[in-house]
């Protein structure tokens, strides 16, 4: 083996994937097609048995390595999952929100005994950062897994296993260490207050993102147009950031004759400061380790080869944190990367560069090459993904990049090269451009089934397969368009089966519900308990699904409130009737919404009856009947299907009874035989 490098770490994170993932069948499946391709390859390779053994121990390592780690630091703090204790640790991270709370990281001890790390959320005790809390008494909990975010999988990737609830006796003390971590943070809050000041609102969001990495302000449609338009990878620094800042410091060093060495030192400053300004995210501190290597590589005379840095990058990673194999931002820029910088190269590597025009297909091939490499896991993460961003890139990248160098000068000089009237006409007009994309259907594609994202990681797996076997770059393109053939078709006969059925999905958490129901193509929505975040559960699953209209939308408590949360949730999404419970007259800024009374009302749909009456919703049709009522109330007997939401009323119930607190976000896919089939979502 000639670049063992690349062997010890594809073998290390195929052991890390196996030990975390082994009781996921699909990915099972999935990691034993990759080892038995690397198996392949090898007999092709002319791999000796000394490679095979390096490679064995390094899986082998992985797997222990994970498992130590999982038995000393996971499964004691996840024991205490349910429990009640109390905890007292230093504020590692401090999140503010409005309403004067925040949530804090703590790193400590439960009981004094047990070393953990765990987040709270509360009202504000004027914590920072290396400031101590004392937790007197509270009850622990694994973060939750929702349909709407898995909380549970971005948290161990850092290492928090616990959150803090129904805590009592909370105090915190003012210690003040980590001083130089709490003044590159109150910098770093500074620095995006001016961006905003200076640039408004979502320009100056746009900028914080590009130059930190920092998106919790950021409005979520603006977001979905960013990511939409295939510009999204800008709001996480990773290699794009990394790459522009030292290649212009690298370019101003030169010029200014610096020595060599300085040079390298003076970039070592620049990435600490990029990194800890993003709050050392794992993309960032891959990029940071991948610029060591290629500038090392010069300054002490060595050849560097990119494949052999992204590999070296990962190992090391994964060395330090075994758990950054959860981590969906690490996996993304370790795709992008490889794309960019391997795939890229060698399929481009004949095409000529003599003219404007052939340079610019040569970055549109390149860009193609990195957006296939992350299209299944951005598929797989974010529920749809962009099908222009090869053409976006090479049109909006550059001039993000130009507004993030700006930004980068303002935040390096502390505001003295302030021209962020640059940035703010430059950010203006990516916006606009996003939000005119993101509107079109052609511009971006949801997959609809899990199924068609582990068949497109599989896909994946074989092209690679199929270009270290045949070494054929017409062979590869072949590949990948027979696997986005297979992507469209499969997505196209998934959307084919939801339009040919009733389909009934009951969103929501707790005592909150809203309902989409899909008769055959046409889609309604109904909300039931008014609670502003119903209508976020509603997007994601239409964004799942690939729905652009909702025909008619029902609304049956706090209506007014309902309609402007689904106004913003509904951005991209064609609306049709606005019908809500109750009498009120029309007034701005709700005539849109129509009131039908007290007594509930009826509307047709194309094979069902959608009644709404005091909170209950009733779907019948051919098909059978599904009632939605909240526990509590004394509903009429069906023949069909009672859904309750809120608290069960008792532990056991009829098989056509369903209790959400059981088990919320489903789907009742009903039969015209009368039968029905429950699907988690």
């Amino acid at each position: 083996m000639k670049r063992k490098m690349i062997g010890a770490a594809a073998a290390y994170m195929a052991g890390l994937f196996f030990a975390s993932f082994f009781s996921n069948i699909p990915f099972l499946v999935i990691l034993s097609l990759i080892l038995a391709a690397a198996l392949l390859i090898g007999r092709k390779y002319g791999f000796k048995a000394g490679d095979y053994v390096m490679l064995a121990v390094f899986f082998v390592s992985a797997v222990s390595v994970f498992g130590i780690y999982t038995e000393v630091r996971y499964r004691p703090a996840a024991e205490m999952d349910g429990r009640e204790g109390s905890f007292r640790g230093e504020v590692t991270e401090v999140y503010r929100y409005s309403g004067n709370n925040s949530s804090y990281i703590l790193e400590g001890r439960i009981n004094g005994d047990i070393a953990a790390k765990i987040s709270f959320y509360g009202g504000e005790l004027e914590a920072d950062r290396g400031d101590m809390i004392t937790i007197g008494s509270c009850q622990f909990a694994k973060p939750s897994k929702d349909y709407l975010f898995d909380s549970e999988s971005y948290y161990r990737s850092d290492g928090v296993f616990l959150t803090a609830v129904n805590a009592k006796d909370v105090t915190a003390e003012a210690f003040r260490s980590r001083k130089l971590r709490r003044l590159i943070s109150s910098y770093r809050e500074q620095i995006i207050f001016d961006f905003g000041v200076a640039l408004g609102g979502d320009s100056g969001d746009l900028l914080a993102g590009m130059v930190f990495g920092e998106k919790r302000g950021m409005d979520y449609n603006v977001k979905t147009a960013v990511y939409r338009c295939g510009i999204g990878h800008v709001l996480a620094v990773s290699g794009l950031h990394v790459s522009v800042a030292v290649l212009v410091l690298m370019l101003i060093l030169k010029r200014c004759r610096v020595n060599k060495y300085i040079s390298f030192a003076v970039m070592e400053v620049l990435l600490l400061f990029l990194t800890a300004m993003a709050n050392y995210p794992v993309s960032a501190i891959r990029a940071a380790v991948m610029m060591n290597f290629l500038y090392g590589a010069r300054l002490f005379r060595r050849q560097n080869d990119t494949f052999n840095s992204l590999a070296g990058a990962a190992l090391l990673i994964c060395l330090v944190s075994p758990y950054a194999i959860y981590d969906e931002g690490f996996l993304m820029s370790l795709a992008g990367t490889f794309g960019i910088g391997v795939a890229a190269p060698c399929m481009t590597k004949e095409m000529p560069r003599d003219t404007f025009p052939q340079r610019a297909a040569v970055s549109f091939v390149t860009m193609l090459c990195t957006t296939v490499c992350v299209f299944p896991l951005s598929l797989l993460y974010f529920d749809e993904t962009s099908l222009i961003s090869p053409l976006t890139n090479v049109l909006l990248v550059p001039l993000c990049s130009f507004s993030m160098i700006i930004g980068l000068l303002y935040a390096l000089t502390g505001g003295v090269v302030d021209i962020l009237f640059i940035a703010k006409l430059i950010n203006d007009a990516v916006l606009r451009i996003s939000d005119a994309a993101a509107r079109l259907r052609i511009t971006h594609f949801s997959a609809g089934s899990s199924y068609v994202m582990y068949g497109l990681i599989i896909c994946a797996v074989m092209v690679v397969f199929a270009f270290a076997v045949f070494r054929s770059r017409r062979f590869t393109v072949a590949a990948v368009s027979a696997a986005a053939v297979f992507m469209f078709v499969t997505a196209g006969l998934i959307r084919m089966e939801h339009n040919d059925r009733l389909i009934v999905a009951v969103l929501g958490r707790g005592n909150n519900a809203a309902v989409v129901i899909n008769d055959r193509g046409a889609v309604t929505v109904a909300d039931l308990s008014g609670h502003y975040r119903s209508a976020e559960y509603v997007r994601k699953y239409l964004t799942r699904s690939g729905i652009e209209r909702v025909d008619t939308i029902l609304l049956s408590n706090r209506a007014e409130s309902a309609y402007a949360s689904y106004l913003g949730a509904f951005e991209f999404t064609d609306t049709g009737n606005w019908l809500a419970e109750g009498e009120s007259a029309p007034r701005e800024p709700y005539s849109e919404l129509q009131y039908m009374g007290e007594d509930g009302f009826s509307i047709e749909s194309r094979s069902c009856t959608i009644s709404l009456a005091e909170g209950t919703l009733t779907i019948s049709g051919r098909d059978g009947e599904v009632v939605i009522e909240k526990s509590g109330k004394d509903g009429a007997e069906s023949s069909g299907i009672t859904v309750v939401y809120g608290k069960a009323a008792a532990e056991t119930a009829p098989d056509n009874v369903i209790y959400t607190d059981k088990g919320n976000n489903f789907e009742i896919w009903l039969s015209d035989n009368g039968s029905f089939d429950i699907r988690r979502l």
